[in-house]
């Protein structure tokens, strides 16, 4: 929560997009995800949640990207490869299961910024390895891989 109030009251000074992801990983199953990130700033947020045949997750993800540079101009737009280093938490609930996951991430992807008129569209594929640790279910450590198909908006 104190981390989406921070991005509310910043992003009020900077342009900032919105959007939408889909994908799957390792151990887990798919889901969705809405996202934000800041513009003038290298940081990109995600509310997420999934539906699993015995279990429900929610969860709050913040990468810092530290490269984010362009590969080549393709005439619609640039086109890019970004890297970065983040967090997530998570919350498990379900048929006698109740536990929170923290992770450490590492997003790698290419992303497009095309212009549409006054703002810009950014689809993206990412690739995000994870090393977490479950508490009050399961294994304590655990790895994971997850791969997202995005789109987001930039105003």
């Amino acid at each position: 929560v104190a981390a989406l109030l921070m991005v509310v009251c910043v992003g009020g000074a900077f342009a900032w997009a919105i959007g939408v992801q889909g994908g799957g990983g390792y151990p887990a199953g798919g889901g969705a995800a809405v996202t934000f990130k800041l513009d003038s700033l290298p940081l990109v947020f995600a509310a997420d949640a999934a539906i699993y045949s015995n279990a429900f997750m929610i969860g709050l993800t913040g990468d810092y990207w530290f490269l984010n540079d362009t590969l080549v101009d393709t005439g619609i737009g640039p086109l890019g490869w970004f890297l970065g280093a983040g967090a997530g938490v998570g919350l498990w609930l379900g048929d006698d299961i109740f536990g929170i996951q923290l992770a450490a991430r590492l997003p790698i992807g290419l992303n497009m910024m095309i212009p549409v008129g006054s703002i810009e569209i950014e689809p993206y594929i990412q690739v995000v390895p994870t090393l977490g640790a479950n508490l009050m279910y399961g294994d304590i450590f655990h790895f994971g891989v997850a791969g997202n198909l995005g789109l987001r908006f930039h105003f």
